[in-house]
């Protein structure tokens, strides 16, 4: 059976988070997510093969979230599998030490939604201590540069890597999402695949 979608119905975000025995920060992670604004999304976890008891945390949260298992593969294998799962217009990735305050999504759907030339956009971070305190600001890599120029030379130019990118699932799935091949570098590299898909700008550093 095939589902009719209302043009009018807000877009459906998939968050993606990879989890490989993480079960210490693991609660905060998705805590933020369950907190955000924009509230239609689906939580996909992907647990790579953990050992902890990061399985029994998640089972607690019910229904909230989808947990999906595998044979340890890596993170760039764990988000590829996550894009797999997804239903939703956007896909955004957090990483299971990282956490997002809660307008993140609802501001980053809001730009892609009023710039349909965008294919994904990024967001300023700040970085904390194992305590929460602030310890630095890492901001956008705003330069004059053309934008795979700055996505090339600049490893950084994507502040919160992949924690800060919301994208399009349709390009995504178009750059075959993360080189599982890489040991390193692999956000940088999609990054720049996803740059190089469109003729037009195809991403804003927010």
């Amino acid at each position: 059976m095939t589902r009719m979608t209302n043009a009018s119905e807000p877009r459906l975000v998939s968050v993606v988070i990879p989890a490989w025995n993480a079960a210490r920060s693991l609660s905060r992670a998705i805590d933020s997510v369950l907190a955000q604004t924009w509230e239609r999304r689906e939580v996909i976890v992907v647990d790579d093969g953990s050992t902890d008891n990061s399985l029994a945390l998640l089972a607690g949260y019910g229904e909230q979230l989808r947990v999906v298992s595998q044979a340890n593969g890596g993170p760039s294998s764990a988000r590829n599998r996550g894009l797999r799962e997804a239903r939703g217009q956007y896909v955004a990735f957090l990483d299971a030490d990282d956490h997002w305050l809660p307008e993140k999504l609802e501001r980053q759907v809001a730009l892609l939604e009023a710039r349909p030339d965008l294919g994904f956009c990024s967001t300023s971070t700040t970085v904390v201590d194992t305590r929460g305190e602030p310890v630095r600001d890492w901001p956008c890599c705003n330069t004059a540069e053309p934008l795979l120029v700055t996505l090339f030379m600049h490893s950084s130019a994507v502040s919160g890597s992949t924690s800060g990118v919301l994208v399009r699932r349709q390009l995504l799935l178009e750059a075959g999402g993360f080189d599982e091949h890489l040991r390193g570098f692999e956000d940088p590299d999609l990054w720049i695949r996803l740059a190089a898909r469109r003729v037009m700008p195809a991403f804003r550093m927010c």
